[in-house]
């Protein structure tokens, strides 16, 4: 009763996002074809009823945080105050772009540090952990760090804490900016389990995000689109309100596309690797299939279903997969589960010469 009953009512909280350049939109991940859309006016798929409690979920995650650190020896204040991010082209003026900030951060020091808390999926939350760095994130802080220097020039670091929501594992991301070069450092990145990675640094992330606003501008303007940001079956295009009517035409579009044209040097010499590095997985896949089905037998033969090979462990177990037979399903049942989707199939091969033989080619 009450499961069915939460979402619905969080349905009638739920509005669709109006496009203004905003610190949240600025980062280079966040798909730009999808913002001339929403610059636009153009209507996409409205969000989940779900999804509304997500959303929810993330600020109250943030704010069990923010708890936390009132426990801790940091003085956490200025939470959700309005900072001025920079001007950019909107609707035919020039838009003073504002951001509400998280909060502020003092240590035992007297160091004011901007904080932005982020709550995230599991699997987002493991890229970040091994190695990747999450862009649009760290633009927007880089933001809230010039709107913060314009009433208080000596805050120039920040921590970007990213929480997993199932976990509740934290990522820390120690930053620090400097306005006069556009350049960001992240100075470290530090896990709740003790795993710490050394500094990068990113340039001009305030400057591309000014541009793409210029850039969403002119668009608007002159109603095209940019080139898709991702690929036919990304997932990022699976959880865009704007996926289907941004593929919907891509047939028509793909037929238009040029046939027999020889390609510059620099994609050709691309083709040739590919090719070539196709032709040695082919073989190598071949050699592990002939090695593996040997190795298997050897271990049959001699029952054996764990062993060493020098300092290798070799094993052969027993699993059970599940499978669907759909012999077992009604064919209206059955053809009503399919969904046709549009994939991208590329193929390299060797032209084949044409020889005359005997007058024939």
């Amino acid at each position: 009763m009450i499961a069915e009953l939460l979402h619905k009512v969080a349905g009638f909280e739920k509005s669709r996002t109006k496009y203004y350049p905003r610190p949240s939109l600025a980062g280079p991940e966040r798909c730009l074809r999808q913002l001339c859309y929403m610059a636009q006016g153009v209507q996409g798929k409205a969000m989940d009823d779900r999804f509304v409690v997500v959303l929810d979920d993330s600020s109250w995650h943030e704010e069990l945080t923010a708890d936390w650190l009132r426990k801790s020896t940091f003085q956490l204040h200025s939470q959700q105050m309005v900072v001025e991010c920079g001007r950019v082209p909107f609707n035919g003026y020039i838009h003073v772009m504002k951001g509400h900030i998280d909060g502020i951060l003092t240590d035992l020091g007297g160091v004011d540090r901007l904080w932005e808390h982020k709550a995230i999926n599991h699997f987002a939350f493991q890229r970040y952990c091994n190695e990747e760095y999450p862009l649009d994130y760290l633009t927007q802080c880089t933001l809230y760090l010039i709107g913060l220097q314009k009433v208080q020039p000596e805050i120039n670091e920040g921590i970007l804490l990213l929480k997993n929501k199932n976990t509740s594992q934290y990522l820390e991301f120690l930053l620090s900016y400097d306005s006069g070069n556009d350049i960001l450092v992240v100075k470290e990145v530090i896990s709740s389990n003790g795993k710490r990675r050394d500094r990068e640094i990113f340039l001009s992330l305030y400057r591309n995000a000014l541009r793409r606003f210029e850039e969403i501008e002119k668009h608007r303007i002159d109603r095209t689109l940019p080139e898709r940001q991702y690929e036919l079956g990304n997932w990022h295009c699976d959880y865009c309100p704007y996926g289907e009517i941004c593929w919907e035409n891509y047939e028509q579009e793909f037929a238009q596309f040029a046939q027999g044209i020889e390609l510059d040097p620099e994609t050709s010499e691309m083709v040739r690797q590919y090719r070539e590095v196709s032709l040695q997985m082919r073989e190598l896949e071949k050699r592990q299939d002939e090695l593996k089905g040997s190795i298997k037998s050897c271990l049959k033969k001699e029952q054996i279903s764990k062993g060493k090979a020098g300092d290798l462990l070799v094993s052969l177990t027993l699993q059970k997969r599940s499978d669907i037979d759909n012999n077992l399903i009604p064919l209206e049942i059955l053809h009503a589960a399919k969904k046709d989707q549009l994939i991208e199939v590329l193929t390299v091969k060797e032209i084949k010469r044409k020889e005359k033989n005997n007058g024939r080619i």
